[in-house]
């Protein structure tokens, strides 16, 4: 129980007049609150009868019936109460300023629209101009509010794996047998990174996914191209690319009068793996949507745009915090310009062409995509 001291203005158990501005001085620091009130209610004398004791929520429920039956509105605007006299119009249009808390700018615009509030967005201090009655004023403001909260993040950990099926015959298989999931089952690693397509679940626990990839990793059965974080907000679209920039020849032809002539620029296109998506994140899982393209070059070109070999991907599918989803049984065609010489000899007229060396490699790879989800707070584990 809190003793209310309002002495020497106030005698205990007496009806007395006091202004209404002090007592709510009192309610406010009785109770610790903001309580903002109109300068032409200040002076306001109320009727109180103040009992020696009084807690705190008594307190401030004696000062809502006061101002009750003063025909006034108390409003709480956030921890701040606001006391002012009742509209005679209540269908009078104010301007109101609400301020956003975060980058929640368009969906704060969509509950706007749907409730027919009239708005304008100022993007230099994230906050909104909201034309409107006070009723409806309010409602919008509770709306904006459950709107207008952090959004959920995750971070998307993504492997690119490349191996050769010439690598897993020469090394033999047996490399990749010795492996135990965390139940103690023993399994084919390489099975278990690339081939989960033969089984109805694409995704599998990150401990029996590391497992198995440390060990073709060592024993370099397997080969880890790419291992980038990437930071993916809730229903927002996210973009990774491994790509090489490749150049082409374009000629355009210009014909003024009856001359005709070429002009010759270079131009380029990214060819490689793309991955588009979007997360939505919830408690316990995220559900992906992932846009996959990867392309080859099919043979060399010089005169026009690279042929290139594509192959698209498309797919929505859930997966667990501490679980990997496999992306598995993508074939691509690497070809590589190899050059050898000989330092000085090479460089001599002519006779320094007996030193250089040209071929063409194309090597046949299997790659398999992983994609881990971890919480934006968790610390990552590397592989």
């Amino acid at each position: 129980m809190a003793l209310l001291c309002l002495a020497p203005v106030i005698q205990a158990n007496e009806n007395q007049d006091i202004p209404l501005s002090f007592f709510a001085e009192k309610v406010s620091l009785q109770n610790n609150i903001n309580i903002y009130i109109d300068e032409d209610l200040q002076n306001k004398l109320v009727s109180l009868y103040v009992p020696e004791q009084i807690n705190n929520d008594d307190l401030l429920n004696l000062f809502k019936t006061t101002v009750s039956k003063l025909d006034y509105n108390l409003l709480k605007v956030g921890e701040t109460y606001y006391l002012k006299k009742k509209l005679e119009n209540i269908d009078a249009e104010f301007s109101y300023i609400y301020k956003l808390a975060y980058n929640t700018a368009e969906d704060c615009k969509s509950v706007l629209t749907i409730l027919k509030v009239p708005f304008t967005y100022l993007s230099d201090n994230n906050s909104f101009i909201i034309t409107t009655t006070e009723k409806k004023y309010l409602e919008a403001e509770t709306f904006l509010k459950k709107v207008d909260i952090k959004q959920k993040q995750v971070f998307l950990k993504i492997a690119i794996l490349e191996f050769q099926d010439a690598d897993t015959k020469e090394r033999g298989v047996q490399w990749s047998s010795i492996f135990q999931d965390a139940s103690g089952t023993v399994k084919v690693a390489l099975n278990t990174i690339v081939a989960p397509l033969n089984t109805k679940n694409l995704t599998l626990s990150n401990i029996d996914f590391y497992s198995a990839l440390r060990l073709l990793d060592d024993n370099k059965i397997i080969n880890v191209k790419q291992h980038p974080y990437v930071l993916s907000k809730n229903n927002q679209s996210f973009k990774f690319e491994a790509v090489d920039n490749i150049p082409y020849l374009v000629t355009t032809t210009k014909t003024q009068a009856s001359n005709t002539s070429e002009q010759t620029s270079i131009d380029y296109k990214d060819v490689g793996l793309k991955i588009n998506g979007k997360s939505f994140v919830y408690d316990d899982y995220i559900t992906l949507d992932l846009d996959l393209i990867i392309e080859d070059i099919v043979g060399t070109v010089t005169t026009t745009m690279p042929q290139v070999y594509k192959r698209h991907l498309i797919s929505n599918t859930n997966v667990n915090y501490n679980e990997v989803l496999l992306l598995s049984g993508i074939k691509r065609n690497k070809i590589e310009d190899n050059n050898i010489n000989i330092p000085f000899l090479s460089n001599i007229p002519y006779l320094g062409e007996l030193f250089k060396y040209s071929y063409k490699t194309d090597k046949q790879l299997n790659i398999t995509i992983s994609i881990e989800v971890l919480k934006s707070d968790e610390n990552t584990t590397k592989i």
